[in-house]
């Protein structure tokens, strides 16, 4: 299961980088709707997404019991960053260097024995594999804002 997490995001890495430097640079910075994110802010929350989810993938190897997930406050995340002002290269490079941190981490677990778990805030107990797709799924609704419902990411 995890190698068609880790297949799906290497075409991501593939894609999107080329998809969002062809978006024009004013839309990247607008805000989408009053009150939300610029698509350049969403993609700076993917960038803490993937900081958040690599550190716990690396915890989960290496604890016996099962890592007890916090949720982060992306809002503060996304203002601190300041990723509305920050460079386009600057978070697109960034986003694809988290991206693959997370492959090298789920790409170095055995595909045999137990998978490990976690806990997540309403207290339910998932294992590696579903953290990974949920974080792919996650991946890709936010991409899904920054280029649209219709665009094709590769990997349907």
């Amino acid at each position: 299961m995890l190698t068609t997490t880790v297949s799906q995001l290497k075409v991501l890495l593939q894609s999107v980088p080329r998809s969002f430097l062809a978006l024009n640079p004013n839309d990247l910075v607008q805000p989408r709707m009053e009150g939300k994110w610029s698509r350049l802010q969403i993609l700076g929350h993917l960038c803490d997404s993937a900081l958040h989810n690599v550190s716990r993938f690396v915890q989960m190897q290496h604890q016996t019991e099962p890592l007890s997930i916090t949720p982060y406050h992306q809002d503060q995340w996304v203002e601190s960053q300041q990723y509305i002002s920050a460079p386009t290269e600057e978070v697109l490079n960034l986003w694809i260097s988290l991206n693959q941190s997370v492959i090298r981490v789920l790409s170095s677990m055995p595909e045999t024995g137990e998978s490990p778990t976690c806990i997540l805030p309403d207290g339910s107990v998932v294992t590696m594999e579903w953290l990974a797709q949920d974080y792919v799924q996650h991946l890709k609704h936010h991409l899904q804002q920054i280029f649209g419902e219709h665009h094709n990411l590769g990997t349907e």
